[in-house]
């Protein structure tokens, strides 16, 4: 192949007919809003990469299709499934617009990683602080694929999937926070850049990528 690594990035829900196993109400209370051809696009790429091991890396859009594309459950609504369990959520992973036509940030949280990772590996710790989060979707459980959950946070007392991989894989890795949106903050000055991930560190993930497309690149030569 002369594809050395794909990234897969965030973006639009990924429609639930593409589920292993959809709820039969959707579930979702937010704004709902699939983009069909990306969910193709998107679900035979990944697929494709699998199936020929070629690196891939997605960021959450892109983790939450690496759930899909290994038959994960997925939270289709994260303030739904908050409600059903009675448990309180105040926007801990995106900020909820004060008014309909604000602008939305992103929220910030910690991420614990587990060791022996790929994201261990990248990062070398096992507490990441500043994640910038924006998702209402997310992965529910990896029960029964072949995906490992390699980090996560609490959240008023859930435990939520922040990090899987593909350990079947030479290098498929699935964060659901958005490093590059990190990288932006600090580039652009934000007047809330210190509430998100250092430079360096955010800079790591991407570092990382390059490194995996050299060594596809050596061993296609």
């Amino acid at each position: 192949s002369d594809v050395n690594i794909v990234i897969f990035t965030g973006g639009e829900d990924i429609s639930p007919t593409l589920y292993y196993d959809p709820e039969t109400w959707h579930g979702i209370v937010a704004e709902i809003d699939y983009n069909a051809e990306r969910d193709v696009s998107d679900y035979l790429s990944m697929t494709y990469c699998l199936d020929h091991d070629i690196p891939i890396v997605g960021f959450c859009r892109g983790a939450q299709m690496l759930g899909v594309v290994s038959g994960a459950e997925v939270i289709q609504d994260i303030p739904a499934y908050f409600a059903e369990q009675s448990k309180p959520y105040n926007f801990e992973h995106r900020n909820e617009k004060s008014t309909p036509n604000s602008y939305r940030d992103y929220a910030s949280h910690e991420v614990q990683l587990v060791k022996g990772s790929l994201v261990y590996d990248i990062l070398g710790r096992e507490k990441l602080s500043g994640c910038p989060s924006w998702h209402h979707q997310a992965i529910k459980n990896v029960d029964n694929t072949r995906l490992v959950v390699t980090g996560y946070t609490e959240t008023n007392g859930v435990k939520m999937i922040e990090a899987v991989e593909r350990k079947d894989k030479s290098f498929a890795l699935g964060v659901q926070f958005h490093p590059e949106a990190a990288l932006v903050k600090h580039l652009k000055h934000a007047k809330n850049e210190r509430d998100f991930m250092d430079y360096d560190t955010a800079l790591s993930f991407f570092k990382r990528i390059v490194q995996e497309s050299m060594k596809t690149s050596a061993k296609a030569a």
